[in-house]
């Protein structure tokens, strides 16, 4: 039951601050395609992939006192707190099975730019939904030409990092 708020709180921990929902969401989101504990529906929203489970979610723990929810200029900075980290250990006995998440790609897709995460997380979205490699290419095209600069990176980063 209580796996995805453990997965949740074990991203944050591995990489201290996630600057941004967008980037929040899409990591996750590329996270969740890696077979990572995470279980939410995602649709597709102007941003690229977007979970309102996860946001709620995040809502939640920020409620709890499990996360801090900080607005720098116009971004929502999330970093878990001591009182997240103790309930964290506490769910971890919990377990018969490991639920961590992946800790180098947690880190790697933190230090990517937004932009990079947007564009590959839409691409993984299109494949994940039937699109082939060349459509999925021509789709981005069509629905994120702000961020064409960004399409070989991201379908670069997304096949070494993200794709099974």
């Amino acid at each position: 039951m209580f796996k995805t708020t453990y997965a949740l709180l074990d991203l944050l921990e591995t990489v201290d601050t996630v600057k941004g929902r967008k980037k929040l969401q899409k990591t996750v989101h590329m996270l969740q395609i890696r077979k990572n504990p995470f279980n939410f529906d995602y649709q597709y929203h102007f941003y690229g992939p977007y979970s309102s489970e996860l946001q709620i979610e995040v809502n939640s723990l920020v409620k709890e006192g499990f996360v801090i929810e900080t607005k720098m200029d116009e971004t929502y900075v999330y970093q878990i707190t001591e009182k997240g980290k103790t309930f964290k250990k506490n769910l971890e006995s919990q377990f018969k099975e490991s639920v961590n998440v992946e800790h180098e790609l947690s880190q790697l897709l933190n230090r990517q730019s937004t932009s990079l995460l947007e564009m590959a997380s839409t691409y993984a979205y299109l494949l994940d939904n039937g699109y082939e490699p060349s459509e999925a290419k021509n789709k981005c095209k069509e629905l994120k030409p702000h961020l064409i600069k960004e399409m070989d990176s991201a379908i670069k980063f997304y096949n070494e990092h993200i794709a099974n």
